[in-house]
């Protein structure tokens, strides 16, 4: 065997040792549901993180995690303002391990899984939530929230004829900030912090429009209660329960459509 056979070997040995740690490491961090738990919170869990985060996340998300690194004038969408109390505080903290892990598709956050322990992305977690932790929320307008099922699923069928209604629907309550394409790019995106989230169009960061990439659960979520931190407000008090339906529709619609006009495959084909 020659030195560049066994050199060969020994790294693809070391790579299936990596990828085995970290997945263990992502077992260790599961709780009896499965889902991963924080260790406790410290002092020095913190400190840890915000060495992780200065060297890992700050040129995205900015030194003060306000979403304004210098890479961030590159990306679309924009990195999150992880100071923002309103928006971080609505977020579980699977949520966002699962971020840290897997990354966010459609969008230039990378995983982490391999690169970073389990401990590390926890600690970064940790620092996250210490950005805010002083800082009260209060959800939009004072509506209550609609308690949504996460494996909740569309009732009804993404055709054209839902989609035609969905249509209606968006473009009198939701393109004047998501645009009329559903790109991000209404009327009032430039004086929206953060900008609202391009739906539909397909960036360099995402081979399939970013919809895809939600669960009707989530769509459906947003929709009827909000976002907090976010201009997205709730649609529960003004549109029912079909009618937010229909806005999915019309997104998975429109979302099928753009992706099968970059592949150059004819609209409306299975």
């Amino acid at each position: 065997m020659t030195r560049l056979q066994r050199g060969i070997r020994r790294g693809a040995a070391l790579g299936v040792l990596a990828l085995a740690l970290a997945v263990e490491g992502s077992r260790l961090d599961a709780g009896d549901s499965g889902a991963p738990v924080s260790p406790p919170v410290t002092p020095e869990s913190i400190r840890a993180g915000e060495a992780v985060f200065f060297e890992y996340c700050s040129g995205c998300h900015g030194r003060r995690a306000d979403g304004r690194g210098p890479e961030s004038l590159n990306l679309d969408p924009k990195p999150q303002n992880l100071r923002n109390a309103q928006f971080v505080k609505h977020l579980s903290d699977e949520r966002i391990y699962t971020s840290l892990s897997g990354g966010v598709r459609g969008t230039a956050m990378p995983a982490w899984e391999l690169a970073l322990s389990a401990e590390r992305r926890w600690n970064v977690i940790h620092y996250i939530r210490s950005l805010t932790a002083d800082d009260t929320i209060a959800l939009p307008n004072g509506i209550a929230r609609q308690a949504v099922d996460p494996g909740m699923k569309n009732p009804l069928p993404v055709d054209e004829q839902s989609a035609a209604a969905g249509r209606k629907i968006f473009l009198s309550y939701c393109a004047s900030c998501h645009g009329q394409k559903a790109d991000g790019r209404g009327i009032l995106a430039p004086n929206l912090i953060p900008a609202p989230r391009n739906l539909v169009a397909i960036t360099s960061w995402g081979e399939k429009p970013f919809i895809e990439y939600l669960a009707d659960a989530r769509v459906y979520d947003s929709v009827t209660n909000g976002v907090p931190g976010t201009s997205m407000q709730p649609w529960i008090g003004v549109l029912d329960d079909v009618q937010r339906w229909q806005a999915v529709c019309f997104l998975r619609f429109e979302g099928d459509r753009e992706k099968k006009a970059r592949s150059g495959e004819p609209a409306g084909t299975n």
